[in-house]
């Protein structure tokens, strides 16, 4: 079974859906980081976004590994490079709304989450699972929350990265890339069907993986 969580960058996705695969035991699936790893490897290899034939070639060309032999955890492969850490990096968020949109990457990413989940029990989160990736999810979930709260978690995760960045930059990057993600021809960030809105706000992890399995039959 595949339970979908969906919403913005800062909401609380990745530590929700960790913690709820740890609890339900399922497997944790972060789709963004596929994206962001076909950025890291359409920056190193200076592909022309505005070059279908370039985005053709360059897809063909990825070799992209995802290990789930982490129940919580899942790492990040090009070749032999383990870039789960790398993609988190400030010029990788910068340029990943740009890449994620392209739809020759999005029909390749979609098709190979799918297939990634056709055996077993996941936890996926991304911007389109509800959407486009799982529209039939039994159990389906946005979160959302306010910038300022959204711009502190998205320091701390820079801080980890030891990026130093401005909180009002982050805030103002953050307003940007919704407006982008939100307002973009394919798979746009928005409210699945049927989805439960859970707004993380004010709520500590484990308040919010409450929440959830208040509506969670299994």
């Amino acid at each position: 079974m595949v339970i979908t969580i969906d919403g913005a960058a800062g909401v609380g996705k990745t530590s929700t859906a960790k913690e709820l695969a740890k609890r339900l035991g399922y497997q944790y699936f972060d789709t963004g980081a596929m994206y962001r790893a076909v950025t890291l490897f359409f920056i190193r290899e200076k592909v022309d976004l505005s070059s279908k034939s370039d985005v053709i070639t360059s897809l063909r060309a990825i070799k992209l590994k995802i290990d789930f032999s982490s129940e919580s955890e899942m790492k990040v492969f090009l070749d032999d490079d383990d870039i789960s850490l790398k993609i988190r990096s400030q010029e990788v968020t910068n340029k990943v709304s740009a890449v994620s949109a392209l739809p020759d990457v999005r029909d390749m990413m979609v098709k190979i989450q799918r297939s990634f989940t056709l055996n077993g029990n996941f936890i996926v989160e991304g911007r389109d699972i509800g959407t486009v990736v799982f529209p039939d999810a039994k159990y389906k979930f946005f979160l959302q929350a306010d910038y300022d709260i959204r711009a502190e978690r998205r320091l701390a995760d820079f801080e980890r990265l030891n990026e130093a960045k401005n909180i009002n930059d982050i805030k103002e990057d953050l307003e940007k890339r919704d407006k982008y993600d939100s307002t973009r021809k394919l798979s746009p960030l928005k409210k699945p069907d049927n989805a439960i809105i859970i707004d993380t706000t004010n709520c500590s992890l484990e308040e919010q993986v409450n929440e959830i399995l208040k509506h969670i039959e299994i």
